[in-house]
């Protein structure tokens, strides 16, 4: 009998399956980060990319029609700290959708009345957070120009 490294030595050896059980799997949600998946909602496709704390880079979502998965400027994408992620390209129009917005907080595992970074219009406002300290509504805004 080989042993695992002696098997992934053989020449002849092309390729390997390793299977899992989803029940063994903590979340597995996980088994699809990096890919484009129906997200349950017609025509919306999603896509969770891992966290890379190297660049650093935190774990996002991205959400596209099917026909746009391949053009950034027509996709909505957040930071699990609610932040916009691509902001470059951050589609304002797609990113404001109640739809959107619901689907990207399911998939980072977010309460629905988290508040996603967005910007509503060119030379809006930015709400960057909310707090209640003592019951008072605090919002906290930033002025934005367009693409910002």
């Amino acid at each position: 009998m080989n042993s695992f490294s002696e098997f992934l030595a053989l020449s002849d050896l092309d390729q390997i399956v390793v299977l899992v059980s989803e029940k063994d799997i903590s979340q597995p949600g996980m088994l699809n980060e990096g890919r484009w998946v129906a997200s349950g909602k017609k025509d919306w496709l999603i896509r969770v990319d891992a966290a890379d704390p190297a660049i650093p880079l935190q774990r996002h979502v991205h959400i596209a029609r099917s026909k746009h998965t391949s053009a950034k400027n027509q996709q909505a994408s957040w930071n699990e700290d609610k932040t916009r992620h691509d902001k470059g390209s951050f589609n304002a129009s797609v990113g404001s959708l109640k739809v959107v917005q619901n689907l990207a907080r399911d998939a980072l595992g977010l309460p629905q009345d988290a508040i996603l970074e967005h910007v509503t219009s060119p030379r809006a406002v930015l709400l960057e957070s909310v707090a209640e300290p003592d019951a008072i509504c605090v919002a906290y805004f930033r002025l934005s120009s367009a693409g910002a």
